[in-house]
């Protein structure tokens, strides 16, 4: 394995430091900090994330759908009942 060096600021090097786990060395802060930041907004990650949320009870549905009329009220675009 090849390594490089590089330079950062202290500040940047105070956030690694900070996110640095227990005998995890840079290389591997820098590898799991850039894997989560690419999967980050991915449908999986935002469905992971929706599936831990409660339902919507139908007053919140239907103030939703509410905001959601109105504004396309506005639009000028053909629109398709999604419903």
């Amino acid at each position: 394995m090849s390594t490089k060096t590089i330079a950062v600021e202290s500040s940047v090097y105070d956030r690694l430091a900070g996110e640095k786990h227990e005998s995890e060395s840079f290389t591997k802060v820098i590898a799991r900090l850039l894997n989560t930041a690419a999967a980050a907004h991915t449908g999986g990650s935002i469905a992971a994330a929706l599936a831990d949320l409660r339902p919507l009870s139908e007053g919140e549905a239907q103030q939703m759908l509410t905001v959601v009329q109105e504004s396309r009220a506005g639009e000028k675009w053909e629109r398709h009942d999604l419903r």
